[in-house]
C-alpha cells in the first residue's frame, strides 16, 4: 500500500503545502493548531478540493488538478476518524456502524456481519443497542473506528484522537490504535500536535 501526496490548497494568510508518501505503516502529521493538518486529511479523503496538486493511493489517482480528476469521497478508499468523532446522537452503535453500509445498499445479513466484525475488532462485543451518549468517551472514539474501518479502506486518517481523553485513555488507546494497525494491516495517518 502506498499513499502519494502533493498538494497545495490557499487558506487564510497562507498556502498550505503537503508533500509526503505513507506506505504501509503509520505515519504522523505534527504541527501547531490551524497549520493545515487537517485540512490535508479533509483533502485526502475528498472532502475538501485542493488548488492543485496530485493524491494517489495504490497507484489510483484520487485527486490530480493538471487531469481534472477528482473522485468523490465514497469512492476513495479512505476512512476518516473526525476529531470530535462525529457520530449520530439519535441513532445506536449498530445505526452507527452500519451508516455508511446502507447508503452503499448493502444487505442486512451483510450488514449485521461487519457491525460483528467491527465491534469484535474494537473490543465492545455486544454494545449494538446502546446509544451513543450512554458511552464513554473511549467508547465513542472506538465506535467511531468501527464505523471508519466497517468499510474497509485502505487508508485510516485519524484527527488528532486521542486529544479528549484522559492520560491513561490516550495511553490505552495508543496500545489500541497500535493492534488495529497490526491487525486490519492498512495504512494510519495520523495528526496530532
Amino acid at each position: 500500500m502506498s499513499l502519494e501526496v502533493h498538494i497545495e490548497k490557499k487558506l487564510n494568510g497562507f498556502t498550505l503545502r503537503s508533500d509526503f508518501t505513507a506506505g504501509n505503516t503509520a505515519t504522523a502529521i505534527l504541527g501547531a493548531s490551524g497549520c493545515g493538518k487537517s485540512m490535508t486529511l479533509r483533502c485526502i479523503a475528498g472532502i475538501v478540493k485542493p488548488d492543485k496538486g496530485r493524491i494517489v493511493l495504490d497507484g489510483r489517482v484520487l485527486f490530480d488538478s493538471e487531469q481534472h480528476i477528482d473522485l468523490p469521497p465514497q469512492q476513495r478508499g479512505v476512512g476518516l476518524l473526525f476529531q470530535n468523532y462525529a457520530l449520530f446522537p439519535n441513532m445506536n452503535v449498530a445505526e452507527n456502524i452500519a451508516f455508511g453500509l446502507r447508503i452503499k445498499k448493502k444487505s442486512k445479513a451483510y450488514i449485521d456481519d461487519k457491525i460483528k466484525y467491527a465491534l469484535k475488532l474494537v473490543n465492545l462485543d455486544g454494545y449494538e443497542k446502546r446509544k451513543i451518549d450512554a458511552l464513554s468517551g473511549g467508547q465513542q472514539q472506538r465506535i467511531a473506528i468501527a464505523r471508519a474501518i466497517v468499510n474497509e479502506p485502505k487508508v485510516l486518517l485519524l484527527d488528532e484522537p486521542l486529544g479528549a481523553l484522559d492520560l491513561k485513555m490516550r495511553q490505552d488507546m495508543q496500545y489500541e490504535l497500535i493492534r488495529l494497525k497490526n491487525e486490519l494491516g492498512i495504512t494510519f495517518i495520523y495528526v496530532t500536535h
